[in-house]
């Protein structure tokens, strides 16, 4: 005889009676406050935010019922006793998002202590949002943190953060970097490759770059730089030279201002590559022969063209092509010097082509056409 079967559903809380472990990585997908939130759904739960070893404060995502003018304050205030209140822990990820807001000190020195208590408690992947160029922010100790594996820091206060404040950089776990809005002198430059060995991630987006040469270690596989309307400090030095051995994929997308007017790639292993120019940049596609994939692109993609193509090798490892013609001009042109770009590409698979902009039609601009 078969057992009877239980009619209605299983009101059993099998989330509860998860591990701590399962239930911190559930939670580390909520906001810093909803994750705090979760202390009063049972007893199992109370203390469990206690020990979160992630944490996200994005002050846009902050959630607050009185006064509007009062929203920072409270969101500051809640950052602070969360910290405080925590069980004597690892904190392995902190997000200090948004924080742009506000140019008070206390924000700044509340700021300060935030870094410092991540810093104490062997912090691995550490993103800050914040206006840093005239904050006691200390980025010194950010580098020199020997358990980050991963650092994001973006500054929101419209001036280049000074990088002479950081005078020793020692990060020998970090794997990826992300800044935004830091000004890059050559000395910085030096140090950083060599204070992080196993750095294998590098984006800079909207740098001041005031240094000539990049030259990597053996374990960088990705690098990208963009930048769009920052204004920079006048500087005599111009980025001239990458030299990256092991580098896998390379973006580039700057505006001219930023940059010289040649740069040379000794990228022997790369695979994919995006190239958006503003202007004409002398020498860029003569580093490129090893690619598979090349996306090449901007206003200033034609005069590199011109101007590369009598000293180009060739791209014998190109399967795939995607060229953006952007400045005006005449279509036929632009087609011939694609043409003849292709005449190094023996072996492409692929092709794909657009054109932006204005042109004129081929009997204006192509002499015997009348």
């Amino acid at each position: 005889m078969k057992p009877a079967v239980k009619s209605g559903r299983d009101k059993r809380d099998r989330i509860s009676s998860l591990p701590d472990c399962l239930i911190h990585l559930i939670m580390s997908f909520l906001t810093a406050q909803e994750a705090v939130q979760t202390c009063i759904l049972s007893k199992r739960w109370k203390n469990l935010w206690t020990t979160l070893p992630f944490l996200d404060f994005d002050l846009e995502e902050y959630e607050y019922g009185g006064v509007p003018e009062r929203r920072f304050d409270m969101f500051v205030n809640f950052v602070s006793t969360t910290l405080l209140l925590r069980e004597a822990s690892d904190l392995h990820k902190l997000r200090l998002g948004e924080l742009s807001d506000s140019q008070s000190q206390q924000c700044h020195m509340s700021v300060r202590s935030w870094i410092l208590y991540a810093l104490k408690h062997n912090i691995q992947e550490f993103s800050i949002t914040f206006p840093l160029q005239y904050s006691s922010v200390p980025l010194d100790g950010v580098f020199i943190c020997a358990s980050l594996v991963d650092v994001s820091i973006n500054d929101r206060s419209n001036h280049l953060f000074k990088t002479n404040r950081i005078t020793v950089v020692n990060l020998p776990c970090l794997k990826q970097l992300f800044l935004n809005g830091i000004e890059l002198l050559q000395d910085f430059i030096d140090d950083l490759f060599s204070g992080c060995p196993v750095l294998e991630f590098l984006h800079l987006e909207d740098c001041g770059l005031g240094f000539s040469t990049m030259s990597f270690h053996q374990r960088l596989k990705y690098l990208k730089i963009d930048g769009h309307e920052i204004q920079y400090d006048d500087t005599e030095v111009h980025m001239e030279l990458i030299d990256a051995p092991n580098l896998l994929s390379f973006c580039y997308d700057l505006y001219p201002y930023q940059m010289g007017d040649k740069l040379l790639l000794k990228m022997p292993s790369l695979i994919s590559a995006i190239i958006i120019c503003d202007d004409m940049l002398q020498g860029i596609l003569t580093g490129l022969s090893n690619v598979q994939n090349l996306v090449l692109g901007g206003y200033g993609i034609k005069d590199t063209l011109e101007n590369d193509l009598p000293n180009c090798p060739e791209y014998s490892n190109l399967k795939d092509l995607s060229v953006e013609f952007s400045s005006s001009g005449c279509l036929l042109h632009h087609f011939n010097l694609l043409a003849s770009f292709l005449n190094y590409c023996p072996h492409l698979e692929k092709l794909s082509l657009e054109h932006r902009g204005c042109f004129c039609s081929s009997k204006e601009r192509v002499p015997g056409n009348e």
